[in-house]
């Protein structure tokens, strides 16, 4: 079954191969490989593909050729430029004595900022495409600095929009997910028949802009001037794409995972103070949080929750020797076994969200590849200041729809487990 097609992706593959084992593509050859690998995601994507939603599970990649470019990444894989977007990901940067922020910031032609100019797929919005040597040098950076790319799923992506198979989360009192139900049937029994069903997600990248302002000496200074653009880049891509992949609330921006439609929030304590965590409220979150999820959740906290998490302790036995809620070893904190990361990408202590329990394997990231820089002299002529700008396209939601409701009924957990809001 689907021989046909399977064999045409594998004609297409090879072929791709060959493309990319090519020296210096000139611009036709690589609009055609560009082609090519947009045909082999499309037929890959018609044929029968496993669901995504489990931790374990296993992702359908889409994989080109030897290099591996444009694979789903799974949490705790390689997700450096190399590994997500292959080998010959993006433009080179043949010109070994400019370097490309110095091209871009002279005002001056060059040919190799015209010929990022010309790959661009949407030229209105203007800019340079970085080449992928710089590209993948803040992709770094970035990296390092980031809460949630490295423990979730990461697509890298081709166009502006990918649909991926999910599966539907359902009732345990009715049947397992994706609607799964088995029974015991005599020796030539009828068997029950079931209807398992999965959904369609479609991620659709949206545009980050950051915005930076140079002077002019540092826009002409030597290789560490270019060093602190790449730092800066990277790290602001960094903190900007993590807020919104923690608490975006899908509106022109990602769908965070605190904004997931699978959230499970627990309710405060009767007469609990305002802006304070109690042992009980981390209890009961524990005992939200989906059973497959454990081995896979972290707490993620709000630095303003610290005061309040190293002073809670639970008292043992008649003589007052008390247990701290939360340990700490080698410079890494842990609540009840789990590892704890704290961050300023967080609402404060007393609102919701302020400290999660969260299984981040369930989330899934879209990453295209083409950064775009840009620059003006004119903006702020005056202060003799460059303005420039970075542009990205990314996007990221939740692979759970709704929270899971248990065999008993009645109990719901979920992946992504939050403390209500302590401030009313």
């Amino acid at each position: 079954m689907y021989e046909k097609e399977k064999q045409q992706i594998k004609i297409l593959e090879n072929k791709i191969a060959e493309y990319e084992s090519c020296e210096n593509l000139n611009e036709a050859q690589t609009d055609i490989l560009r082609e090519m690998k947009s045909t082999v995601s499309d037929m890959k994507m018609s044929l029968p593909q496993g669901a995504l939603t489990l931790a374990n599970s296993i992702g359908h990649g889409l994989s080109y050729g030897p290099n591996g470019g444009y694979s789903l990444k799974k949490p705790g894989q390689a997700k450096d430029y190399k590994s997500l977007f292959g080998a010959r990901a993006g433009v080179e940067w043949p010109d070994k004595d400019t370097n490309f922020f110095s091209a871009v910031f002279s005002g001056r032609h060059h040919p190799g900022l015209i010929t990022n100019s010309m790959s661009e797929t949407i030229p209105s919005e203007g800019g340079f495409l970085v080449p992928s040597e710089t590209a993948a040098k803040i992709h770094a950076v970035s990296l390092e600095s980031e809460i949630i790319m490295p423990r979730c799923y990461v697509q890298p992506m081709q166009s502006n929009s990918i649909k991926i198979p999910a599966m539907s989360i359902g009732n345990h009192g009715v049947a397992l997910f994706g609607g799964f139900t088995a029974s015991y049937t005599d020796e030539a029994g009828t068997i029950n028949e079931a209807d398992p069903k999965s959904r369609s997600m479609e991620l659709f990248a949206q545009k980050l802009t950051g915005l930076i302002r140079f002077t002019s000496e540092l826009s002409a200074d030597t290789v560490g001037g270019f060093d602190q653009i790449i730092n800066i880049c990277g790290k602001g891509l960094a903190w900007y794409r993590d807020r919104s992949f923690i608490s975006g609330n899908g509106v022109g921006c990602p769908l965070g995972v605190l904004n997931s439609p699978c959230k499970v929030t627990v309710a405060k304590e009767t007469g609990q103070k305002k802006e304070t965590i109690v042992y009980d409220n981390l209890i009961k979150m524990m005992s939200r949080m989906y059973a497959g999820s454990f081995s896979n959740s972290v707490w993620l906290a709000s630095q303003s929750t610290i005061p309040q998490l190293l002073s809670l302790s639970l008292a043992v036995g008649t003589g007052g020797s008390v247990v701290p809620a939360m340990t700490e070893s080698n410079g890494e904190f842990k609540i009840l076994t789990r590892p704890v990361l704290f961050t300023e990408k967080v609402p404060a202590l007393g609102t919701e969200g302020d400290i999660s329990l969260l299984d981040l394997s369930t989330y899934v990231v879209g990453l295209r590849s083409g950064m775009r820089f840009d620059t003006s002299i004119h903006v702020a002529f005056q202060s003799d200041e460059l303005l420039s700008r970075i542009i990205e396209r990314h996007c990221g939601q939740s692979l759970w729809s709704e929270p899971l409701t248990l065999a008993d009924g009645v109990t719901t957990v979920s992946p992504v487990v939050t403390l209500a809001n302590r401030l009313v």
